[in-house]
């Protein structure tokens, strides 16, 4: 007999210790293999059978502000640890978060995460990654004008960083972000951008990414 899991069955605390002010706290992070991923958007934007990931994934310092993506909490060079002292710490007024995070919690968290990254001259790549999160997250909002806004800037982010920055970028390869970039593009009604990054996809790709590929590829035909 199956048993349907429910948040907390997914959900650990997970313990982090601040880069910038050594102050230890936990926060809620999803156990490896339990969370079933049922579908995805054009975008890769993952529906999963139980919680969203990315509800869980900027990790927000409770005592001084400092907010970032769980993949590179803890990677701070000491000029960023200054910047963050010196420029989000002073304005960061605390708040209660519930215990399972909300959509609206987490739109505000990536924010905060997305202000640390642009203080501690975080990388285009990154930057654009959390916009990405963020235009997801208005998308289960349905506030679509919000969405557009963060897709655009997450488009422009990840353009930056195909040209200027090393990839992987997380858990995104090269080929992958040229196909989101594509993706997105044909979502805000830019086809010409669609195509001329949908081209390498095309041509080097394989296996699904190739077939999402060549999918987008009649879809933006059918609009161009």
């Amino acid at each position: 007999m199956s048993t349907t899991l429910t948040p907390s069955d997914i959900l650990y605390d997970k313990t982090y210790e601040c880069p910038v002010c050594y102050n230890k706290f936990t926060s809620k992070a999803i156990r490896t293999g339990k969370n079933q991923a049922l579908s995805s958007d054009i975008d890769l934007y993952a529906r999963y059978a139980v919680i969203n990931p990315i509800l869980y994934d900027a990790i927000l310092c409770p005592n001084c502000g400092y907010c970032s993506l769980s993949k590179n909490f803890s990677t701070l060079l000491p000029t960023q640890i200054k910047w963050i002292k010196e420029q989000v710490t002073p304005k960061y007024k605390k708040r209660n978060f519930d215990t399972y995070t909300s959509i609206n919690d987490a739109i505000i968290k990536h924010q905060l995460a997305l202000v640390s990254s642009i203080i501690k001259k975080g990388k285009f790549g990154e930057q654009a990654y959390i916009c990405l999160h963020i235009a997801w997250l208005y998308r289960d909002l349905n506030a679509l004008n919000q969405e557009k806004i963060y897709l655009n800037k997450a488009v422009n982010g990840l353009k930056q960083a195909l040209e200027t920055e090393n990839f992987p970028l997380f858990n995104l390869d090269a080929l992958t972000t040229s196909y989101i970039i594509s993706a997105i593009s044909y979502t805000l009604g830019d086809y010409t951008n669609a195509k001329t990054y949908l081209s390498d996809v095309l041509y080097n790709s394989n296996g699904k990414l190739k077939d999402r590929a060549l999918n987008l590829k009649e879809m933006i035909l059918e609009h161009s």
